[in-house]
């Protein structure tokens, strides 16, 4: 088992980890081999941000319709991505397809670390795997297709009989294949086994991991995330989010982030009291495991609550701060509840409440919130991300706004939305903004409906997602990233100079305020940026 551990907020290890591993300057990867030596895994005994999210690829949905983007032609002549690394730190990517190799037979890819056995893959290796009559015997693939359609939309080949072209196809991947979470986190977040999620340790490790390999390189770097999760304050305070923000700070770095589909997912709740109580319905489909629910207030509001099952049994209204676990048996329904009150986030000691439900039945379960000492009595919930649970919960009111996942809340990167480029209508699951604190979320909003690439066999299929914004938004990154610092022309630049030239040039609407909460600064224009 795996912990994250801020040099920020350094407490000594009551049981001392078998491996410490560095993570740039401000954060430590404690390792335990043997974790059944270790407490329990809940917020009551752990801080929040020492136990790992879990992240998931942002899910895409099939469409009939093949699509065409080439704007590697059609908004930047000459600019294809040369001399520019793309990281896509994701489910693999089917590396012996035609579309990431050269027309010289050659990989694109120039390492390849899989993380299930911890092996490092070079350029050569690729070359020669390739050659061999099974090549994914000797170098794994990928098993899902998202990583592999990511890539693809980033730097694929010309494809004229399939109408497709990859944005960057002359750019080079970095390729980290995740290896799934382990056991203790899909039970303690009560995901289903058959999800491939992701800990946000490894994520981490995998950031680093190319971080430094462009940096022996000598070369600039764009990241594509298209992983997400629920978990968190949304304002950009989650280790991953925080790193990600030190990456893009950097020059020569850049990162865009997927906003996630999660808008129409009545997963997010926001409340505003400071006299009254608040009753916010949760409706569970069916009989299931478990689930967790996350309320955050920024400081220094202060709420405390109480859980009500659907017979109408109710435990007593909790006690904020306290530093033990509060766990609370419904008798009739059968179901454990445990609700942890924490501060934390290391500048501004916000208001975590964490509700654990083991064992729920179907039903309305209630949650009432009693305001403690407020000012503008403002707090969020979140549920999980959709399809992380073996049965839907929903908030029965919901609130779409304030649904990016973490960590496209980071402050620095640059957020991507998705829009439909044939009548520049929202994808209706792209998360939407601001961040919890007001921050502007996302930057802007990208083609995200029927976007062509590849599948795990090769085909050229249209998908749906803000996967594909992102991997658009980073490719259009990469070919900016080409124009400034490989031709010389901004040599100092990093992914917050990066940011500044999209959001500038971005295409707006008369008659519409920016930015705002669903477009950000408006529809990436990649022609604008020359």
């Amino acid at each position: 088992m795996q912990f994250i551990v801020s040099k920020k907020e350094f407490i000594p290890p009551v049981i001392a980890p078998d491996i410490i591993e560095t993570l740039g300057d401000d954060y430590e990867i404690w390792t335990y081999e043997d974790y059944e030596r270790l407490p329990p895994l809940l917020v009551g005994v752990y801080s929040y941000s020492a136990i790992p999210k879990c992240l998931a690829p942002l899910s895409t949905q099939g469409l009939v319709k093949s699509g065409v983007f080439r704007l590697q032609r059609e908004f930047v002549p000459g600019l294809y991505g040369n001399g520019v690394y793309v990281v896509v730190i994701d489910t693999g990517v089917n590396y012996a397809q035609e579309a990431f190799m050269t027309p010289e037979g050659k990989t694109k890819i120039a390492v390849l670390w899989d993380q299930n056995t911890d092996t490092v893959y070079s350029e050569d290796e690729i070359n020669a795997a390739i050659l061999s009559e099974n090549p994914y015997e000797s170098i794994p693939g990928d098993e899902d297709g998202h990583g592999t359609f990511v890539a693809s939309v980033i730097c694929g080949n010309d494809r004229p009989q399939d109408d497709f072209a990859g944005v960057a196809p002359q750019a080079k991947l970095i390729v980290v294949k995740l290896k799934r979470a382990p056991q203790k986190l899909y039970d303690f977040y009560f995901i289903p086994d058959r999800k491939m999620v992701y800990s946000e340790v490894d994520v981490m490790r995998a950031v680093h991991f190319a971080d430094e390999f462009a940096g022996q390189k000598g070369a600039p770097a764009v990241f594509c995330m298209a992983l997400g999760c629920n978990n968190g304050s949304h304002t950009g305070a989650e280790d991953l989010s925080e790193y990600l923000d030190y990456i893009t700070a950097k020059r020569g770095r850049a990162v865009v982030a997927a906003a996630g589909n999660e808008a129409n997912s009545r997963h997010h709740y926001k409340g505003r009291i400071t006299d009254t109580v608040d009753d916010i319905e949760i409706n569970v489909e069916q009989d299931m495991d478990g689930f967790y629910l996350e309320c955050w207030a920024l400081s220094p509001e202060l709420f405390t609550l109480s859980v009500i099952s659907p017979s109408g049994q109710s435990n007593p209204a909790g006690v904020p701060m306290r530093i033990d676990s509060g766990e609370y048996s419904f008798l009739l329904e059968g179901t454990q509840v445990t609700i942890d009150y924490r501060q934390t986030g290391r500048q501004t000691r916000d208001l975590l409440i964490f509700i654990r439900f083991e064992k729920v039945v179907k039903g309305v379960w209630t949650i009432r919130v009693f305001p403690l000492s407020t000012i503008g009595g403002v707090f969020n919930m979140w549920l999980p991300m959709t399809g992380l649970l073996d049965a839907d919960v929903s908030f029965i009111v919901s609130e779409p706004d304030t649904t990016l996942t973490m960590p496209s809340d980071a402050k620095l990167v640059i957020t991507a939305g998705g829009y439909n480029s044939l009548n520049d209508a929202i994808l209706l699951e792209s998360g939407r903004g601001f961040d919890a604190d007001g921050g502007i979320k996302p930057d802007l909003v990208a083609p995200a409906v029927d976007i062509t690439g590849a599948n795990l066999r090769g085909m050229y299929i249209a998908l749906s997602g803000t996967s594909a914004a992102a991997a658009i938004t980073a490719a259009v990154a990469a070919l900016i990233m080409e124009w400034m610092i490989v031709r010389g022309n901004v040599l100092l630049a990093n992914g917050v100079d990066i940011k500044n030239v999209m959001v500038r040039n971005c295409r707006r609407k008369e008659k519409t305020d920016y930015p705002n909460k669903i477009f950000g600064y408006g529809f990436m224009n990649g022609f604008a940026n020359f």
